[in-house]
């Protein structure tokens, strides 16, 4: 029997949605007794000529039961279409069902909106203006037993399948809160989203949550990496008070700049599959340092973090590095927290494990506030190296936290 859940989605930029669709004004030129007028203009004021209308009914869903094979079958078939003419008009006459929705997607811009029965028979006219489709993207999680789900849109044919690991997108999407569908094996899962125009909104659908999230992985060997258990993509920057940085010993760069960046991704080597990021420092002054970090909550909506239990990762390499947790933006009281490791061999990955005790004690040097004060504002994670080191690291996860702690306050 299938079971109901109502989940909550994470997005990036991690918020979720209301109507958007953009009422302009009234039509009074064209008798609409009995009818209801709809003019479609683009963003420029014009007519939208010749453009594609959709209707279905509210409740609507594309049918998987093709695909799938799991008995699923779409609601209420009803679907008309129409074309606005010369004035960007379409005259829609009696409605089937109560509510219907009514979708235009044309040339990167769109609508979509909701009638009803009662519309139609009292006649009435409208206008509406066409906005910047955006996207939808994000992760099912996944039980064990299942390798993958479907995500539907209600009032649309919208259907995509996610990959074994439960990621999905949807593009050219018209501004609008959507309520969605989700099949995960013998489940379905309603949540609702919101895109505004010209946005990528991510949105996560748990049917549980992991205990750990997996925040770098470095496999993507591009500057823009993706954090996976989040859904979500960012592009990481390099800093360095030295300018003798190097991402392998011929190579020697300045990365004072967000730019280049897959230079210091590589294959892991000594026996470990994947990439790993990777740069050594030759400290041409003393106290110099260098480091890597990428934004893994907004400036706006910092994440609480303060329930980890550990961080783990893997690393090779001799010399001394730090884990650095921050709070930047403008907004926000801009501090850090960080916890020291000192790597002794370059030929084997070990497993290292840094502890909430083991961050520095506060001492509000250099922006130091401590494990207890960061730690419930987080926006960043840095890797930092100092004065003389030549290090590997990957997979740096956070224990004791979900995906759901990374969601806007």
């Amino acid at each position: 029997m299938k079971r109901q859940f109502l989940l909550l989605a994470c997005l990036a930029p991690l918020a979720f949605w209301a109507c958007s669709d953009k009422e302009v004004a009234g039509i009074s030129t064209v008798e609409t007794e009995n009818a209801f007028l709809i003019q479609i203009v683009r963003e420029d004021s014009k007519p939208a000529v010749g453009v594609v209308a959709r209707m279905r009914s509210v409740d609507f869903v594309q049918s998987v039961s093709e695909n799938s094979g799991n008995g699923d079958s779409a609601k209420s078939e009803f679907f008309e279409e129409f074309k606005t003419d010369s004035l960007g008009q379409i005259r829609i006459d009696s409605l089937a069902v109560d509510v219907a929705t009514i979708e235009i997607v044309d040339a990167g811009e769109g609508l979509f909106t909701k009638i009803s029965a009662e519309d139609i028979q009292e006649g009435d006219s409208v206008q509406y203006a066409l906005e910047k489709t955006g996207s939808l993207r994000g992760k099912v999680y996944l039980p064990d037993s299942v390798d993958y789900a479907w995500v539907q849109v209600y009032g649309t044919d919208r259907l995509v399948k996610t990959d074994s690991e439960g990621f999905y997108e949807m593009d050219s999407l018209p501004p609008y809160e959507y309520d969605m569908r989700v099949i995960v094996g013998d489940s379905i899962i309603e949540q609702s989203a919101k895109i505004d125009a010209g946005e990528n909104v991510s949105a996560n659908v748990r049917t549980f949550e992991p205990d750990s999230v997996k925040v770098l992985d470095f496999e993507s060997a591009s500057a823009q990496f993706t954090i996976k258990e989040l859904g979500i993509s960012e592009t990481g920057y390099m800093s360095s008070t030295d300018t003798s940085v190097k991402t392998t010993p011929e190579v020697e760069i300045i990365p004072e700049t967000r730019k280049d960046l897959s230079d210091f991704i590589v294959e892991a080597g000594a026996d470990r599959e994947g990439n790993a990021i990777y740069w050594e420092t030759s400290a041409a002054k003393p106290g110099s340092w260098s480091f890597y970090g990428i934004w893994i909550c907004k400036e706006e909506s910092p994440c609480d973090l303060s329930a980890t239990d550990s961080i783990v990762y893997y690393a090779r390499g001799t010399g001394v590095i730090s884990i650095i947790l921050e709070t930047l933006g403008e907004s926000n009281t801009e501090g850090k927290t960080l916890a020291y490791d000192t790597l002794k061999t370059s030929d084997e990955w070990t497993r290292r494990v840094i502890k909430p005790e083991n961050f520095k004690p506060r001492d509000d040097k250099y922006g130091n506030l401590g494990w207890e004060v960061i730690s419930e504002n987080v926006t960043t994670i840095s890797i930092a190296a100092y004065d003389s080191t030549e290090f590997w690291i990957d997979d740096v996860v956070f224990y004791g936290i979900k995906p759901s702690d990374f969601t806007a306050r």
